[in-house]
Protein backbone atom coordinates (compact mmCIF):
# COMPACT_ATOMS: atom_id res chain seq x y z
CA UNK A 1 0.00 0.00 0.00
CA UNK A 2 1.44 3.85 -0.73
CA UNK A 3 0.66 4.87 2.95
CA UNK A 4 1.00 8.68 1.36
CA UNK A 5 -1.34 7.98 -1.72
CA UNK A 6 -3.68 6.62 0.29
CA UNK A 7 -4.00 9.36 2.95
CA UNK A 8 -4.24 12.20 -0.11
CA UNK A 9 -7.98 12.47 0.26
CA UNK A 10 -7.26 13.33 4.28
CA UNK A 11 -5.05 15.36 3.54
CA UNK A 12 -6.54 17.76 1.40
CA UNK A 13 -9.65 17.83 3.63
CA UNK A 14 -7.46 18.65 6.45
CA UNK A 15 -5.71 21.44 4.20
CA UNK A 16 -8.85 23.00 3.68
CA UNK A 17 -9.75 23.00 7.62
CA UNK A 18 -6.80 24.50 8.51
CA UNK A 19 -7.14 27.19 6.05
CA UNK A 20 -10.61 27.86 7.81
CA UNK A 21 -9.26 28.48 10.90
CA UNK A 22 -5.56 30.06 10.09
CA UNK A 23 -7.15 32.05 7.10
CA UNK A 24 -5.59 34.69 4.82
CA UNK A 25 -7.59 37.49 6.21
CA UNK A 26 -5.50 37.15 9.37
CA UNK A 27 -4.32 41.15 10.50
CA UNK A 28 -1.68 42.56 11.14
CA UNK A 29 -0.63 40.96 7.65
CA UNK A 30 3.19 39.43 9.27
CA UNK A 31 1.32 37.83 12.33
CA UNK A 32 -1.35 36.39 9.72
CA UNK A 33 2.26 35.29 7.60
CA UNK A 34 4.22 33.92 10.15
CA UNK A 35 1.18 31.96 11.17
CA UNK A 36 0.82 30.27 8.18
CA UNK A 37 4.12 30.40 6.58
CA UNK A 38 5.32 26.11 7.72
CA UNK A 39 1.71 25.54 6.52
CA UNK A 40 2.58 26.32 3.12
CA UNK A 41 5.70 24.94 3.27
CA UNK A 42 4.35 21.19 3.27
CA UNK A 43 4.43 18.54 5.83
CA UNK A 44 3.29 14.64 5.79
CA UNK A 45 0.02 15.69 8.26
CA UNK A 46 0.81 12.79 10.22
CA UNK A 47 -1.18 13.96 12.97
CA UNK A 48 -4.67 14.77 12.20
CA UNK A 49 -3.96 12.03 9.66
CA UNK A 50 -3.82 9.38 12.39
CA UNK A 51 -7.19 11.48 14.33
CA UNK A 52 -9.52 10.91 11.27
CA UNK A 53 -7.81 7.24 10.85
CA UNK A 54 -8.75 6.58 14.17
CA UNK A 55 -12.17 7.97 14.26
CA UNK A 56 -12.84 6.19 11.23
CA UNK A 57 -11.55 2.51 13.13
CA UNK A 58 -14.43 2.59 15.71
CA UNK A 59 -16.69 3.12 13.37
CA UNK A 60 -16.65 7.15 12.99
CA UNK A 61 -16.97 9.31 10.06
CA UNK A 62 -14.18 11.44 8.58
CA UNK A 63 -16.26 14.71 8.62
CA UNK A 64 -17.08 14.36 12.06
CA UNK A 65 -13.25 14.86 13.05
CA UNK A 66 -12.00 17.46 10.42
CA UNK A 67 -12.00 20.59 13.45
CA UNK A 68 -9.82 17.98 15.85
CA UNK A 69 -7.91 17.10 12.74
CA UNK A 70 -7.10 20.64 12.09
CA UNK A 71 -6.03 21.42 15.43
CA UNK A 72 -3.81 19.18 16.10
CA UNK A 73 -1.72 20.06 13.28
CA UNK A 74 -1.58 23.68 14.40
CA UNK A 75 -0.70 22.43 17.61
CA UNK A 76 2.02 20.97 15.96
CA UNK A 77 3.24 23.59 14.23
CA UNK A 78 3.42 26.02 16.84
CA UNK A 79 5.46 23.70 19.04
CA UNK A 80 7.48 23.61 15.14
CA UNK A 81 7.82 27.36 15.20
CA UNK A 82 9.26 27.53 18.99
CA UNK A 83 11.48 24.95 18.15
CA UNK A 84 13.14 26.13 15.58
CA UNK A 85 13.66 29.44 17.82
CA UNK A 86 15.06 27.65 20.51
CA UNK A 87 17.37 25.60 18.24
CA UNK A 88 18.25 28.52 16.12
CA UNK A 89 17.46 26.61 12.71
CA UNK A 90 17.21 28.46 9.53
CA UNK A 91 15.73 25.69 7.61
CA UNK A 92 12.54 23.67 7.97
CA UNK A 93 10.93 21.54 5.65
CA UNK A 94 13.47 23.10 3.01
CA UNK A 95 11.91 27.12 3.79
CA UNK A 96 12.99 29.23 5.98
CA UNK A 97 12.09 29.14 9.79
CA UNK A 98 9.42 31.64 10.91
CA UNK A 99 12.15 33.66 12.86
CA UNK A 100 14.50 34.27 10.08
CA UNK A 101 11.57 35.87 8.16
CA UNK A 102 9.91 37.98 11.01
CA UNK A 103 12.12 37.91 13.57
CA UNK A 104 12.02 35.82 17.18
CA UNK A 105 9.77 37.81 18.57
CA UNK A 106 6.57 37.92 15.88
CA UNK A 107 7.77 33.57 15.87
CA UNK A 108 6.68 33.76 19.49
CA UNK A 109 3.41 35.54 18.65
CA UNK A 110 3.02 33.40 16.13
CA UNK A 111 3.38 30.32 18.23
CA UNK A 112 1.18 31.66 20.89
CA UNK A 113 -1.46 32.89 18.50
CA UNK A 114 -1.67 28.65 16.54
CA UNK A 115 -1.58 27.97 20.21
CA UNK A 116 -5.00 29.74 20.93
CA UNK A 117 -6.89 28.60 17.80
CA UNK A 118 -6.40 25.24 18.51
CA UNK A 119 -8.95 25.47 21.14
CA UNK A 120 -10.98 27.53 18.76
CA UNK A 121 -11.16 24.48 16.41
CA UNK A 122 -12.08 22.05 19.04
CA UNK A 123 -14.59 23.63 20.43
CA UNK A 124 -16.28 24.08 17.32
CA UNK A 125 -16.07 20.37 16.95
CA UNK A 126 -17.48 19.90 20.16
CA UNK A 127 -20.69 22.94 19.62
CA UNK A 128 -21.31 20.86 15.87
CA UNK A 129 -21.55 17.10 17.07
CA UNK A 130 -23.12 18.44 20.11
CA UNK A 131 -20.61 16.11 21.82
CA UNK A 132 -21.57 14.93 25.96
CA UNK A 133 -20.16 16.93 28.59
CA UNK A 134 -18.41 13.47 29.71
CA UNK A 135 -16.59 13.72 26.25
CA UNK A 136 -16.08 17.58 25.59
CA UNK A 137 -13.78 17.10 28.93
CA UNK A 138 -12.05 14.01 28.44
CA UNK A 139 -10.76 16.09 24.63
CA UNK A 140 -10.22 19.07 26.07
CA UNK A 141 -7.98 17.49 29.37
CA UNK A 142 -6.40 14.95 26.77
CA UNK A 143 -4.69 18.10 24.75
CA UNK A 144 -4.29 20.21 27.59
CA UNK A 145 -2.11 17.21 28.99
CA UNK A 146 -0.39 16.54 26.02
CA UNK A 147 0.52 20.10 25.72
CA UNK A 148 1.98 19.92 29.33
CA UNK A 149 3.93 17.09 28.60
CA UNK A 150 5.22 18.16 25.18
CA UNK A 151 6.16 21.17 26.90
CA UNK A 152 8.19 19.11 29.48
CA UNK A 153 10.08 17.24 26.90
CA UNK A 154 11.37 19.92 25.34
CA UNK A 155 12.30 21.11 28.55
CA UNK A 156 13.99 17.96 29.09
CA UNK A 157 15.98 18.12 25.33
CA UNK A 158 16.89 21.53 26.19
CA UNK A 159 19.20 20.45 29.52
CA UNK A 160 20.62 17.49 28.07
CA UNK A 161 22.71 19.23 25.82
CA UNK A 162 24.12 20.75 29.07
CA UNK A 163 24.80 17.45 30.82
CA UNK A 164 27.62 14.66 30.23
CA UNK A 165 25.88 12.35 30.57
CA UNK A 166 22.13 10.73 28.94
CA UNK A 167 21.03 7.67 29.33
CA UNK A 168 18.85 5.64 27.02
CA UNK A 169 16.03 6.16 29.41
CA UNK A 170 16.13 10.21 29.85
CA UNK A 171 15.93 9.63 25.72
CA UNK A 172 13.26 8.01 25.60
CA UNK A 173 11.08 9.63 28.32
CA UNK A 174 11.63 12.71 26.94
CA UNK A 175 10.97 11.69 23.21
CA UNK A 176 7.77 9.78 24.96
CA UNK A 177 6.71 14.21 25.69
CA UNK A 178 8.25 16.04 22.82
CA UNK A 179 6.57 13.69 19.92
CA UNK A 180 5.25 10.85 21.05
CA UNK A 181 2.20 12.71 23.74
CA UNK A 182 0.89 14.79 20.85
CA UNK A 183 0.49 11.03 18.20
CA UNK A 184 -1.08 9.80 21.65
CA UNK A 185 -3.73 12.34 21.59
CA UNK A 186 -4.38 12.59 18.48
CA UNK A 187 -5.54 9.02 18.63
CA UNK A 188 -7.73 9.06 21.53
CA UNK A 189 -9.35 12.16 20.73
CA UNK A 190 -10.41 10.76 17.46
CA UNK A 191 -11.44 7.79 19.11
CA UNK A 192 -13.77 10.00 21.30
CA UNK A 193 -15.07 11.67 18.76
CA UNK A 194 -15.86 8.57 17.05
CA UNK A 195 -17.83 6.55 19.52
CA UNK A 196 -14.98 4.39 20.37
CA UNK A 197 -15.03 1.90 23.53
CA UNK A 198 -12.82 2.13 26.78
CA UNK A 199 -10.43 -1.13 25.30
CA UNK A 200 -10.36 0.71 21.61
CA UNK A 201 -9.59 3.96 23.05
CA UNK A 202 -7.06 2.76 24.87
CA UNK A 203 -5.23 1.03 22.46
CA UNK A 204 -5.44 3.56 19.85
CA UNK A 205 -3.64 6.03 22.44
CA UNK A 206 -0.78 3.63 22.90
CA UNK A 207 -0.28 3.12 19.21
CA UNK A 208 -0.15 6.68 19.19
CA UNK A 209 2.41 6.93 21.71
CA UNK A 210 4.75 4.23 20.46
CA UNK A 211 4.72 5.03 16.68
CA UNK A 212 5.66 8.23 17.55
CA UNK A 213 8.93 7.57 19.64
CA UNK A 214 9.32 5.21 17.04
CA UNK A 215 8.86 8.47 14.73
CA UNK A 216 11.37 10.28 16.41
CA UNK A 217 14.32 8.03 16.46
CA UNK A 218 13.77 7.38 13.28
CA UNK A 219 14.14 11.09 12.53
CA UNK A 220 17.20 11.14 14.58
CA UNK A 221 18.94 8.54 12.12
CA UNK A 222 17.42 10.82 8.86
CA UNK A 223 19.28 13.44 10.63
CA UNK A 224 22.39 11.71 10.17
CA UNK A 225 22.54 9.74 7.24
CA UNK A 226 19.32 11.39 5.57
CA UNK A 227 19.86 12.85 1.95
CA UNK A 228 19.31 16.92 2.79
CA UNK A 229 17.39 17.24 -0.39
CA UNK A 230 14.61 15.43 1.19
CA UNK A 231 14.75 15.72 4.94
CA UNK A 232 14.38 19.36 4.92
CA UNK A 233 17.23 20.59 6.86
CA UNK A 234 20.68 20.38 7.25
CA UNK A 235 22.46 16.80 8.15
CA UNK A 236 24.23 16.65 11.34
CA UNK A 237 22.12 19.83 12.61
CA UNK A 238 21.49 17.60 16.00
CA UNK A 239 25.28 16.76 16.43
CA UNK A 240 25.97 20.46 15.56
CA UNK A 241 23.52 21.93 18.31
CA UNK A 242 24.96 19.14 20.73
CA UNK A 243 21.10 17.28 20.84
CA UNK A 244 21.63 13.61 23.03
CA UNK A 245 20.02 11.69 20.64
CA UNK A 246 19.49 7.86 20.73
CA UNK A 247 22.79 6.70 17.99
CA UNK A 248 24.66 9.94 20.10
CA UNK A 249 23.75 8.36 23.08
CA UNK A 250 24.62 4.82 22.08
CA UNK A 251 27.92 5.77 20.67
CA UNK A 252 29.15 7.66 23.95
CA UNK A 253 28.57 4.38 25.94
CA UNK A 254 29.79 2.18 23.10
CA UNK A 255 33.08 3.64 21.83
CA UNK A 256 36.54 2.90 22.47
CA UNK A 257 38.02 6.20 24.70
CA UNK A 258 39.75 7.85 21.95
CA UNK A 259 36.97 7.56 19.27
CA UNK A 260 34.31 8.82 22.32
CA UNK A 261 36.61 11.76 22.81
CA UNK A 262 35.83 12.55 18.22
CA UNK A 263 32.32 12.67 19.05
CA UNK A 264 32.27 14.50 22.57
CA UNK A 265 34.64 17.49 21.20
CA UNK A 266 31.99 18.37 18.03
CA UNK A 267 28.95 17.61 19.78
CA UNK A 268 27.11 21.47 19.93
CA UNK A 269 30.70 22.96 17.94
CA UNK A 270 28.35 25.09 15.46
CA UNK A 271 29.98 25.48 12.36
CA UNK A 272 31.52 21.90 12.49
CA UNK A 273 33.60 21.62 9.27
CA UNK A 274 31.98 19.05 6.90
CA UNK A 275 35.10 17.09 7.18
CA UNK A 276 35.06 16.49 10.91
CA UNK A 277 30.48 15.78 10.58
CA UNK A 278 31.73 12.90 8.03
CA UNK A 279 33.57 11.53 10.36
CA UNK A 280 31.74 11.64 12.97
CA UNK A 281 28.87 9.83 11.49
CA UNK A 282 31.53 7.12 10.25
CA UNK A 283 32.14 6.72 13.98
CA UNK A 284 28.11 6.23 14.81
CA UNK A 285 27.87 3.88 11.82
CA UNK A 286 31.17 1.63 12.96
CA UNK A 287 30.00 1.31 16.38
CA UNK A 288 26.18 -0.12 15.74
CA UNK A 289 24.70 3.34 16.96
CA UNK A 290 22.55 3.64 13.58
CA UNK A 291 21.27 0.01 13.71
CA UNK A 292 20.58 -0.18 17.50
CA UNK A 293 18.38 2.84 17.31
CA UNK A 294 16.36 1.32 13.89
CA UNK A 295 16.36 -1.76 15.56
CA UNK A 296 14.77 -0.21 18.63
CA UNK A 297 12.06 1.58 16.34
CA UNK A 298 11.12 -1.26 14.71
CA UNK A 299 10.49 -2.93 17.94
CA UNK A 300 8.16 0.16 18.72
CA UNK A 301 6.31 -0.25 15.88
CA UNK A 302 5.91 -3.97 15.93
CA UNK A 303 4.65 -3.54 19.94
CA UNK A 304 2.39 -0.66 18.42
CA UNK A 305 0.55 -2.81 15.96
CA UNK A 306 -0.18 -5.05 18.17
CA UNK A 307 -2.43 -2.93 20.21
CA UNK A 308 -4.74 -2.62 17.23
CA UNK A 309 -5.52 -6.66 17.72
CA UNK A 310 -9.01 -5.31 19.33
CA UNK A 311 -9.65 -2.84 16.77
CA UNK A 312 -11.97 -4.69 14.38
CA UNK A 313 -10.56 -5.00 10.56
CA UNK A 314 -11.36 -2.20 8.41
CA UNK A 315 -9.84 0.16 5.53
CA UNK A 316 -8.92 2.28 8.42
CA UNK A 317 -7.21 -0.30 10.44
CA UNK A 318 -5.32 -1.67 7.70
CA UNK A 319 -4.22 2.33 6.60
CA UNK A 320 -2.68 2.48 10.44
CA UNK A 321 -0.96 -0.51 10.05
CA UNK A 322 0.48 0.63 6.96
CA UNK A 323 1.15 4.08 8.91
CA UNK A 324 3.23 2.86 11.02
CA UNK A 325 5.44 0.38 8.53
CA UNK A 326 5.84 4.02 6.90
CA UNK A 327 7.37 5.88 10.38
CA UNK A 328 10.59 3.80 10.13
CA UNK A 329 10.32 3.41 6.73
CA UNK A 330 10.72 6.66 5.55
CA UNK A 331 13.33 8.74 4.29
CA UNK A 332 12.03 12.08 4.68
Amino acid sequence: MDVLENLKEKIELVEREIERWVPRSIKPEPLGNSMRHLFSAGGKRLRPCLLLLSCEAVGGKVEDALEAAAAVEILHTFTLIHDDVMDRDELRRGVKTVHVLWGIPMAIIAGDALFAKVFEALSENVRRLRLSAEKAVEIFRTISVASFEICRGQAMDVLMVQKDRVSEEEYLKMVSGKTGALLDASMKIGAIIGGGKEKEISALSTFGRKIGIAFQIRDDVLGIIGEESKFGKPIGSDIREGKRTLPIIYALRHLPLEKKKMVEEVLGEGKISRKKLEKVINLLEECGAIEYSSKLALELVDEAKKELSVIRDSRAKETLLALADFVITRSI
